[in-house]
């Protein structure tokens, strides 16, 4: 933890390390403690620890960003959402609701993570994909006794159609007070194939509709996979409450 919150603020204040005629020196922005060495791995090591030691008292060990958020936002997560680092944060989302909504072109992969990370399963799940679920790419995974659904949704229906697809599972699986975790994984698919406005206007609907019912509506962002996810990004900046990146297997808040 040491390490990866100094690194972490070293990141931000790298300035405040310099290195002039064989020797290193750091500077502290935080308070008037400074030093200059000849051993620059041992200098870098120093002032990590010594910015730990600013944060120590904020940082918990054993604690999850996702345990960090009000259940009632929108999280942009930047990361693939069919690559191993994404699992971590779904399942830790995943596992805090009672109500599980996944809108999801790779439905066998949720599954299979639900199934490998929690202890139990939420009290209902249903996964939403495009495509027909492959059982045989989980024979291990035993639904008998599970509160699990499978929509297959249909490619050709419009924001609007799939907005109000997901507001209907919500309504008709939703228990009063019960925390709502929705995934969306076909972020930069849905951008592809609507235009701007409307791709914005699909993440405002979903983000409000989240808010009335009491949960966390997640964005997997893959910025490469459409060159107009980052304008849609841009338009969404006031809706999106918290960013998150995977730095080093550890996920981090952004700005």
């Amino acid at each position: 933890m040491v390490d990866v919150t100094g690194s972490h603020l070293l990141a931000h204040d790298s300035d405040a390390l310099s290195t002039s005629d064989f020797r290193v020196s750091w500077d502290c922005p935080y308070c008037a403690t400074a030093k200059t060495t000849y051993d620059s791995g041992g200098a870098v090591a120093e002032f990590k620890r010594h910015l730990y030691e600013h944060v120590a008292d904020r940082v918990a060990d054993g604690t999850h960003v996702a345990e960090r958020v009000n259940w009632d936002g929108v999280v942009r997560v930047d990361a693939s959402a069919a690559g191993d680092e994404a699992d971590a944060l779904r399942t830790h989302f995943h596992a805090a609701a009672g109500l599980v909504v996944a809108v999801t072109p790779s439905p066998e992969r949720l599954v299979r993570a639900l199934d490998e990370a929690l202890d139990a399963w939420p009290r209902r799940a249903v996964i939403v994909s495009t495509g027909e679920y492959d059982f045989e790419a989980t024979p291990d995974v035993d639904f008998e006794g599970r509160n699990v659904e499978i929509v297959e949704l249909d490619p050709r229906l419009s924001p609007a159609e799939v907005g109000e697809t997901v507001s209907r599972i919500l309504d008709d699986n939703h228990e009063p007070g019960e925390r709502v975790s929705l995934e969306v994984s076909v972020f930069h698919q849905i951008v592809a194939a609507f235009d701007v406005e409307r791709s914005v206007a699909f993440v405002r609907m979903l983000a409000a509709r989240l808010a009335d019912a009491g949960g966390v509506l997640q964005l997997y962002v893959d910025a490469d996979a459409d060159r107009n996810v980052a304008t849609v990004l841009n338009l969404l900046d006031e809706t999106i409450d918290l960013t998150v990146a995977v730095d080093d297997g550890q996920f981090v808040r952004r700005p």
